[in-house]
């Protein structure tokens, strides 16, 4: 499922070199493609917990408002 992906300056840096463009508050939303897993742990609802691709590497996000914004999962 596509889904904006909310990435702070310190996690552009840390996945992107700081390639991203971050806005005023030091954060940017890019939209990617996001599979969705069951939560390994049982805290998130089916459809909260996922992954996506970053240079070949899966990096784990999360959706904790129930729309379409999920944050790395740390």
């Amino acid at each position: 499922m596509k889904a904006k992906i909310l990435i702070t300056s310190l996690e552009n840096m840390r996945l992107f070199q700081g390639k991203l463009p971050t806005k005023r508050w030091q954060f940017c939303e890019i939209v990617r493609n996001v599979t969705i897993e069951p939560d390994p742990s049982g805290v998130y609802s089916d459809g909260c917990y996922g992954y996506i691709v970053v240079d070949s590497k899966k990096v784990y996000v999360v959706n904790h408002s129930g729309g379409d914004l999920f944050e790395l999962y740390n």
